[in-house]
């Protein structure tokens, strides 16, 4: 009987423990909403100047992320156009690689492509090479192509130019031409003669031209090959 009376006792003991921390936690829960209400009543009561700044500062979070995509996408146009670029300067290096033609006539450089410095100061640039022939042969086209000028430079002599697929090439120092403006070309056919200069040699002056600009002939003409050049 005492006991059950105290087993009674001990439980309503327990069960009181349990109500207040209920109620604590209760009371926590309802504290924590009254002050974020009271944080937000503040707010509201500033003029709206927080939650402006604070829509102001996400807006330009939002703004920045679409900037961020917008750079993306011009990254990668600019990547895309520096890939065009590396394709196109591929294929002028494999023009290089495939086009190694016979030279157009037999002999060796005299005045190399590009910029001579005199010993005066004085430069000049060779848009081709100077060729002294080994023999009396006559200089023929590399490729076949068609005749767009024939130009007389007085004492330089007869300078033709030829327009081929891949490039553009000029033959000069020709005291004679054998071809005419708009005459089709094929490879090996000869363009004229060479006149003797004041020291007793022949020279050829010849170029070649790609996208309008002059370039080394030796990078497009395999100038070691055998057939019309040897050195």
């Amino acid at each position: 009987m005492n006991r059950r009376r105290y087993s009674r006792g001990n439980n309503t003991i327990w069960k009181f423990i349990r109500n207040r921390i209920r109620y604590s936690l209760n009371i926590g829960q309802i504290i924590c909403v009254i002050l974020i209400l009271f944080i937000i009543l503040i707010l509201k009561l500033l003029n709206n100047s927080i939650s402006t700044n604070v829509i102001q500062i996400i807006d330009r979070g939002i703004n920045y992320e679409f900037s961020i995509k917008e750079d993306g996408d011009r990254i990668l146009g600019y990547s895309k156009k520096l890939m065009k670029l590396s394709q196109d300067a591929l294929s002028v290096f494999k023009l290089g690689d495939r086009s190694r033609y016979k030279p157009p006539i037999k002999g060796s450089i005299y005045n190399p492509f590009g910029e001579t410095v005199y010993l005066d100061g004085k430069t000049s640039f060779n848009e081709g090479v100077d060729i002294i022939p080994n023999d009396d042969k006559e200089p023929v086209a590399i490729q076949k192509g068609v005749v767009k000028k024939v130009e007389d430079r007085d004492a330089k002599g007869y300078f033709v130019t030829i327009e081929h697929e891949d490039m553009t090439t000029v033959y000069g120092y020709l005291i004679s031409t054998y071809v005419s403006k708009g005459e089709q070309v094929e490879e090996g056919d000869k363009i004229g003669s060479l006149g003797t200069n004041k020291d007793g040699n022949k020279y050829l002056h010849f170029q070649v031209w790609i996208n309008g600009k002059p370039v080394n002939p030796t990078d497009y003409i395999d100038f070691q090959k055998k057939g019309w050049f040897s050195t």
